[in-house]
């Protein structure tokens, strides 16, 4: 049999199917077809790349033994619906700036503190709430249903309405104790409980393959569809992170730790530092995200700037580019310093858009291997940063499960061990979102644990430890990184 994980996310699409001993056997990808820059999406466009990349991957696979087909994509962003079902307008994506006069009206109206309390987390735009907001006052139509984009696929796909929690605790109006919509908070926001979908839990099936599309796809009538919910909690759970103390680090164009702990924390600092808290598969605890958006875009842009030096140098080696420069990066810790802000100080614990980069210690005797292994120790100096104040907050982590693009580079991954001193431990798996969505459909189709059909799925690499000789200069380069970072960020 076979579980399909549908993973969303802001530039395009994709469908994976695996079997019940963790093998994938058939993968489809469709970017949308979008101009650069674009901050709106329309759904129409969204609902044809689902349906197109899952046709594509059932084409390789039997149709007829799918099980599951489980839906994830990125937060925040979301459809809204008439009361006939149609859109009354593209979709917003999370990054875009779009007019948030009624939200900030709203915003200190209530107080923050009285999100933090209840939303367990500092309100800001990027949040569904201004978006939600700003849709009511321009649709042409009124709004019968805000439904995320994964929750709007399963739409598409069953009929049905529902979310699960960890898309929910995108949208500021969700009682993360209670663990239900804040009556509070629907009441002062303006926005009803009849907008909203139901909440349910991650995993849960929202209901049945529509007739016409088991026709059309060639699926049987009754294949179940499973909200997957929020990317990062599909990705921890595709990565391995299955106890308190376990994280996942997924480094692409952005880096993004995810860790899993036991209780809500009681600070209210920790949410203060835009952590948010979000339940963990049921009753197995609770994450949060720290994330940092300049991170492989570093690294992309180093490679960009010097990419004729790096290009002959790696075609004269028989390497690719991003091999060359691992091949050459130092082994020893550098002597500069980078401030990793090329695109703003965006995430956790702050966020502050006209930060910008830094390279600091240049001298004549500097190369382009230093500059590099410079810019991995700052992107990680960064996440140590996030570390310490995840600590702060009683959230520590012993382990690593580094997946992305950054999971393919050697010293990155001993700089991470080395910086933040922990085992870094690379997953063999390219997609561990698509994966955590197959194990959730798995174990709603059998009707048992996640946790025992996770167990099934998990492949690693070498583990990386830190090294002890070089603690004391990594800490006192950290401390240097942050005096220099309060410095020229404020």
């Amino acid at each position: 049999m076979y579980s399909l994980g549908i993973d969303i996310g802001g530039t395009g699409c994709k469908c994976v199917a695996f079997t019940r001993d963790g093998v994938q056997h058939a993968k489809a990808y469709k970017e949308y077809a979008l101009p650069s820059g674009t901050t709106t999406l329309p759904p129409q466009i969204l609902r044809d790349s689902v349906l197109f990349v899952l046709g594509e991957c059932l084409k390789k696979i039997d149709p007829k033994k799918v099980c599951a087909i489980t839906v994830a994509s990125f937060g925040e962003s979301f459809v809204a619906l008439d009361v006939d079902g149609v859109p009354v307008g593209d979709i917003l994506l999370y990054f875009g700036n779009h007019d948030t006069t009624s939200f900030d009206r709203i915003i200190d109206g209530i107080g923050k503190d009285t999100f933090v309390k209840i939303a367990k987390i500092l309100p800001d735009p990027s949040f569904s709430l201004a978006n939600m907001l700003y849709t009511k006052e321009i649709a042409e139509k009124p709004v019968w249903k805000f439904l995320f984009v994964a929750t709007y696929i399963t739409y598409v796909l069953s009929g049905e309405t529902a979310t699960d929690v960890s898309l929910a605790c995108r949208s500021l109006l969700f009682d993360v104790e209670k663990r239900t919509w804040s009556d509070e908070l629907l009441e002062k926001t303006g926005i009803s409980l009849s907008e909203l979908p139901d909440v349910v839990e991650t995993g849960s099936v929202v209901g049945k393959i529509l007739p016409n599309l088991a026709e059309e796809l060639g699926l049987p009538s009754d294949t179940p569809i499973i909200v997957g919910g929020h990317d990062q909690i599909v990705n921890a759970l595709g990565a391995g992170v299955l106890n308190t103390g376990d994280a996942v680090d997924t480094s692409g164009t952005c880096e993004c730790v995810t860790p899993l702990f036991d209780k809500i924390p009681e600070n209210a600092e920790f949410a203060k530092n835009h952590f948010a808290c979000v339940p963990y598969l049921g009753n197995a605890g609770f994450v949060t995200y720290a994330y940092n958006i300049s991170a492989g875009s570093v690294v992309r842009w180093f490679r960009d700037c010097f990419e004729d030096a790096l290009l002959n140098a790696a075609k004269d080696a028989g390497k690719s580019i991003y091999a060359y420069m691992d091949d050459t990066c130092p082994d020893t810790p550098s002597v500069l310093i980078v401030l990793p802000f090329l695109q703003g100080m965006g995430g956790t614990p702050e966020v502050d858009a006209n930060a910008t980069g830094l390279i600091a210690g240049l001298t004549t005797n500097t190369r382009l291997p230093d500059i590099y292994r410079a810019v991995l120790e700052g992107i990680t100096l960064e996440m140590r940063y996030n570390q310490e104040k995840l600590n702060d907050g009683g959230i520590r982590f012993d382990r690593l499960f580094a997946c992305g693009g950054g999971a393919k580079s050697a010293p990155w991954l001993q700089i991470k061990a080395d910086i933040l001193g922990c085992e870094i431990i690379p997953v063999k798996a390219d997609e561990t979102g698509a994966m955590g969505s197959a194990i959730l459909g798995f174990a709603a189709s059998e009707n048992t644990s996640v946790f025992h059909v996770a167990k099934d799925f998990f492949q690693y690499g070498k583990s990386y430890l830190p090294n002890p000789e070089l603690k004391e200069i990594y800490d006192k380069k950290y401390e240097l990184y942050r005096t220099l970072r309060n410095l020229y960020t404020k």
